[in-house]
């Protein structure tokens, strides 16, 4: 017997648990029981049970709000649910009003703190529509309570609430109304010390009907905001943020950004912009560590000055993480490669016009004494993507003032322990010659790898150029500037060229050809004179190498790049 009574309370109490997280009375057939329901302040409403308000079934609920002016609300609230650890849920219910009108949904604590663990701004028209929205987290949750408050005064209906336990939340990529079409209602406005008052413009728009009109005052106590809607941003993806924006004055600043929604409010990308009085486009990347759910504003504009701002089109895109090179042909310099010279090592690197595979110039690294490891002296490119299970060669073009001067190529993480996917150790030419390897990764990396870090190892002077990362099926140059003497000031650009190249020199060209990275001759331009522009819309974008020889005997190759 005692068996039997223990059997029938450990059933019990596994039922018990089992509708923890199931909602009571969801679809109002049962009046409203385990439904509350309340106004406060000077808010005015009625709770209805009404056969013409249901969506399915035979009942539904029917709520008529008047005065609204938050605080001042009226709001329906669920039974009390338990959430299971390890599960995010979806929270659903079918909704319409005899006007268009906003409601605020929310999975709340029933009790302070009242966090709320799932929230979505709503506008609701005249059919009916089913609404969601999601928990942030899987962390178990005890004491939670649905509320769905109107948060304009209007008749609102409302049928088959749902609560469902989902293994992945789904992701939610969006700047909400960033068009301004339908209004502003899913954005937020804060004075944040300063003032600020945002409406729907209709006469002043960058495309389509209307915009958002921000009257911005006060700025020299606070800076007020104005913030897209809570999204997600998923880890190891980066997007692009596009918005429009202009001002009645011009010459304001305001600064656009994604960040929490929450504190600690981290940044995840921004750009400071001066705002015309002319519409312009501005952009600025957005990425974040790890994934985030429903905790994100993709774009949250702080406004710098007073005055009377329009925003328009705000969109994202989402960028295939992508591996370049910055400088790599150095023309503009070395600023964006790292440079090390230490444990003893004498040496000087710079940006040099003396010498250049193409171009106008080359790096140069100078050693006189090396060091005592042979990450001495080094010269490392910016940090930057791979994506996952690719396969990529890194090409470059080095000389020496002597032949046989030994140096290091590597491909590696950018951070400590400066894991190598790639360690290459080769010796110098005394002319210029491309060197090309090839690594493969199997996950994708943001901003942390170094596709060249190049270590000198001997005393004697280095000149590195044109540094590319290609396809896997690259093929290293079979024109080597070792069949050539290297005596010509020739000049080509733009490089890259789309359409036309042009080709000068002191001396009188004499011959031109033109290469593949196959080594197949594709064009050849005899008798040329000084100056020639060449048209080159036929060919194919890729790299190729001019072969180029003057009245006098003199030889030399160059690169360039086909866009």
């Amino acid at each position: 017997m005692k068996n039997t009574i223990l059997s029938s309370l450990v059933f019990l109490t596994s039922i018990i648990y089992s509708q923890t997280d199931t909602l009571c009375n969801p679809s109002f057939e049962d009046s409203l029981n385990n439904w509350g329901n309340f106004c406060n302040g000077s808010s005015v409403g009625s709770f209805m049970i009404d056969s013409g308000a249901a969506y399915s079934g035979n009942l539904g609920l029917k709520v008529n709000v008047s005065n609204i002016n938050p605080p001042s609300t009226c709001a329906l609230t669920s039974c009390m649910l338990n959430l299971q650890q390890g599960k995010f849920y979806k929270i659903s219910f079918w909704a319409k009003a005899d006007s268009i009108g906003s409601l605020l949904a929310v999975l709340q604590n029933t009790s302070a703190p009242f966090i709320n663990h799932a929230d979505a701004v709503l506008t609701v028209t005249n059919n009916w529509q089913n609404y969601s929205m999601y928990t942030s987290d899987s962390s178990s949750l005890s004491n939670v309570k649905i509320k769905v408050k109107p948060e304009t005064d209007g008749v609102f209906y409302f049928d088959d609430f749902q609560l469902e336990a989902i293994s992945f939340l789904p992701f939610n990529l969006d700047v909400c109304e960033g068009d301004f079409e339908n209004g502003i209602a899913t954005w937020t406005q804060s004075n944040n010390g300063g003032n600020i008052n945002v409406i729907s413009e209709t006469n002043v728009v960058q495309n389509g009907m209307a915009s958002a009109k921000a009257t911005v005052t006060n700025t020299t106590n606070g800076q007020p905001i104005f913030s897209s809607c809570k999204s997600d941003i998923q880890k190891n993806t980066k997007y692009k943020i596009h918005f429009w924006i202009k001002s009645d004055l011009g010459g304001q600043q305001v600064t656009a950004t994604s960040s929490l929604s929450s504190s600690p409010y981290t940044n995840y990308g921004q750009t400071t912009v001066d705002v015309l009085t002319n519409w312009a486009e501005h952009t600025y990347i957005t990425q974040a560590d790890t994934s985030i759910y429903g905790n994100v504003r993709l774009a949250k504009f702080k406004f710098l000055n007073d005055g009377n701002f329009y925003l328009d089109n705000i969109w994202i895109e989402e960028l295939p993480p992508q591996p370049f090179f910055c400088e790599g042909d150095f023309e503009s310099g070395i600023s964006d490669w790292t440079q090390t010279i230490n444990n003893g090592a004498i040496a000087s690197i710079s940006a040099t016009p003396s010498q250049a595979q193409s171009g106008l110039q080359s790096a140069m690294i100078l050693l006189n004494t090396p060091g005592s490891t042979n990450s001495s002296v080094q010269l490392a490119s910016c940090k930057t993507d791979v994506v996952k299970d690719s396969t990529y060669t890194v090409s470059f073009w080095a000389k020496g003032s002597a032949a046989g001067l030994n140096f290091n190529a590597i491909s590696s993480m950018a951070s400590a322990p400066f894991s190598a996917f790639s360690a290459n150790t080769y010796q110098t030419s005394n002319i210029w010659q491309e060197y090309c390897y090839s690594f493969t990764h199997d996950s994708t990396i943001l901003s942390d790898v170094r596709l060249l870090k190049l270590q000198f190892l001997d005393a004697g002077t280095y000149f590195i150029d044109n540094a590319t990362i290609n396809s896997p099926d690259y093929i290293c140059s079979t024109i080597s500037s070792s069949n050539f003497e290297v005596q010509l000031a020739v000049n080509i650009y733009p490089n890259p060229a789309y359409n036309t190249l042009i080709i000068d020199n002191i001396s009188k060209l004499n011959n031109i050809e033109i290469f593949d990275i196959l080594g197949k001759r594709q064009l050849s331009i005899p008798h040329v004179g000084n100056k020639v522009s060449v048209n080159i819309e036929g060919l194919p974008p890729g790299i190729y190498f001019l072969l180029i020889s003057d009245n006098l005997g003199n030889i030399q190759s160059k690169r360039w790049v086909k866009r």
